[in-house]
């Protein structure tokens, strides 16, 4: 899954002569919590609505009072972030969440020779694993992989020589080693897959079935 795919393309920009005060209203207005500060069409920052707070009052309707105008003058360059971290279009979604958890950030800009091409926010990555493992109309197998099990069937082929078509393959390493998988799929040999899963040595954990009641009839 390539970021391109999943970062939002329509982004509110900034330029670097706007009052914070300003920008807190257009963020509030739009429902913002971070946006790129241009200068012409070069990327020269970010700010988030954590940056604003820091200098101004935590509301809109207290941006008139004295307390709000205490910092008044100032202006996006005083609080945006210049050390920025950015993605590139075609890296891997998986990789991009790296990347925000390892710099506690919560959206990055995605540039492309230079040029702001999107961002990418928790909510675009959260959407997308949400898309990913969520049976709309489909079959979820979720299993164990043993660690120590050798020579093992690959189970996406057990699948496949069930005329099933995989959707979506995911796996995720517990600690101690022992991987969990998640496999949606489309097909109607529920029972065979799991008995196939069972007999190559994976463990079931759970089977979530979404498919239209039509074609529960022929499942086995």
């Amino acid at each position: 899954m390539l970021v391109r795919h999943f970062m939002t393309r329509d982004v509110v920009t900034l330029t670097e002569g706007m009052r914070c005060r300003e920008v807190l209203r257009l963020f509030q207005k739009k429902k913002l919590r971070r946006a790129p500060v241009m200068r012409g069409e070069r990327l020269v920052g970010m700010v988030s609505l954590t940056d604003l707070f820091r200098i101004l009052p935590g509301s809109v309707g207290e941006l008139d009072t004295h307390a709000g105008a205490t910092n008044e003058n100032s202006v996006v360059t005083q609080v945006m972030a210049t050390k920025l971290v950015t993605l590139h279009p075609e890296e891997h979604l998986e990789e991009a969440a790296h990347k925000m958890m390892t710099h506690k950030i919560g959206g990055l800009p995605v540039l492309l020779e230079g040029r702001l091409e999107g961002l990418l926010t928790e909510s675009d990555i959260f959407r997308a694993f949400v898309g990913m493992t969520r049976p709309e109309g489909e079959l979820r197998v979720t299993f164990a992989l043993h660690a120590g099990l050798k020579d093992a069937p690959d189970p996406m082929l057990i699948a496949l020589r069930l005329s099933f078509r995989v959707r979506g393959y995911l796996v995720h390493e517990r600690p101690g080693g022992e991987e969990i998988a998640l496999m949606r799929l489309q097909g109607n040999k529920k029972l065979a897959l799991i008995e196939a899963l069972n007999q190559a040595g994976y463990t079931i954990i759970e089977v979530v079935d979404a498919r239209p009641a039509a074609e529960e009839r022929p499942a086995a």
